[in-house]
């Protein structure tokens, strides 16, 4: 058994790097169209969890 050159190392960190990058912005995009309703939802329950 070999060992991976470092070269490729390094090209699977940038890889997995971009991919958690676009994970992050498909996320923001959905907050940027649903944050009102989520924001709502959230409200909701957590008064239905605890009344004032």
């Amino acid at each position: 058994m070999q060992n991976k050159p470092s070269q490729e190392n390094g090209q699977s960190f940038i890889e997995y790097a971009l991919i958690l990058l676009l994970i992050a912005i498909v996320v923001l995009a959905i907050f940027l169209i649903l944050g009102d309703e989520i924001r709502n939802f959230v409200n909701d329950l957590l008064q239905t969890w605890f009344p004032s």
